[in-house]
């Protein structure tokens, strides 16, 4: 099993990268028919409440729970995803944060899994790691198949252009609802592995950064390709811990050591900057936001991108 090969801190960050993976992949889907969500962290919360009842409350096994959380989520999805069809743009990413802030709602005030005062006592599961990647592996198989499949295309041309795509013959209404269902289904599933890895949730663990972290894994990592959220995902999640290691480094040597006024100043403004806490976290998101924008608008890999990169390398193998 996986999770015995790595120290407690390893198997944390290894289960937190996959699972933002994961919800990654839960906004890409609907991404990928043009329907822009902010509403993964309302998805998230009812995957894990809904798992965590069922193995806290009802006894069942984690896998069976994990299972009905997702597909729970999934109908609570498609019910979302109804009056999601009529609108789209700035009006779709309001109605989809309103339905995250109405769940962050209800479960604050919900007694049955303790209200204000989070769900505790989740039963923990000791083999998160090994679902997380396991299923991250169904997943990326998944997307292949989709990415060469009709149903992918027929996503693709409604991202494009959804009258062109009805002209055309697609059932624009069933590609979209059916691509709203399954992503809150991926998200339920991430949930419920977050609540049985964390045991603990409450109204402020899916809040609307949460959301707004899922929308960025994506933009950044690449939307244009299903390894985009991949590369998002895992470069967003390991960057500050990338940085505390880098201000671990910088201990070794404090600023009272620099010579030279303006380098000091420099090296003690890097130093605490490195202290990387949620404040922090939001600027350094920011910045490379902004970078991003600037320097690679379509993410870290696209599509073209990667026709390059294999192209080149049939290239390489011919000469």
């Amino acid at each position: 099993m996986l999770d015995t090969l790595f120290d407690g801190y390893t198997r944390s960050i290894l289960v937190f990268t996959g699972i933002n993976i994961i919800a990654a992949y839960s906004f890409y889907l609907p991404f990928k028919t043009g329907q822009v969500s902010l509403g993964q962290a309302g998805f998230l919360a009812v995957g894990a409440y809904a798992a965590g009842i069922m193995t806290q409350k009802l006894g069942l096994p984690f896998p069976v729970a994990l299972l009905v959380g997702g597909a729970i989520t999934g109908l609570v999805g498609v019910g979302v995803g109804f009056p999601a069809l009529r609108i789209r743009g700035i009006y779709l990413l309001l109605l989809t944060l309103a339905f995250a802030e109405i769940v962050q709602g209800v479960v604050m005030t919900w007694e049955y899994t303790g209200g204000a005062e989070g769900f505790q006592r989740i039963p923990y599961n000791a083999y998160t790691l090994d679902y997380v990647y396991g299923l991250l592996v169904v997943l990326l198989v998944a997307f292949a198949r989709l990415e060469r499949s009709s149903l992918g295309r027929a996503m693709d041309s409604i991202h494009e252009d959804e009258l062109a795509a009805e002209v055309m013959g697609i059932n624009v209404v069933s590609i979209k609802l059916l691509a709203f269902g399954l992503g809150a289904f991926v998200a339920g599933l991430a949930g419920a592995l977050f609540a049985h890895h964390a045991t603990y949730v409450d109204s402020t663990t899916f809040n609307i950064l949460v959301g707004v972290n899922i929308l960025m894994f994506v933009l950044v990592g690449g939307s244009s390709t299903y390894w985009g959220p991949v590369i998002g995902a895992a470069f967003l999640t390991l960057l500050p811990e990338f940085l505390r290691m880098l201000r671990e480094w910088l201990e070794l040597l404090p600023p009272e050591w620099v010579e030279g006024a303006p380098l000091k100043r420099i090296y003690a403004f890097v130093h605490e900057f490195l202290d990387f806490e949620n404040e922090k976290r939001l600027i350094a998101y920011g910045i490379i936001l902004i970078v991003m924008m600037i320097l690679r608008p379509d993410g870290i890999l696209t599509r073209d991108s990667l026709r390059r990169f294999f192209a080149g390398r049939r290239e390489g193998r011919l000469a």
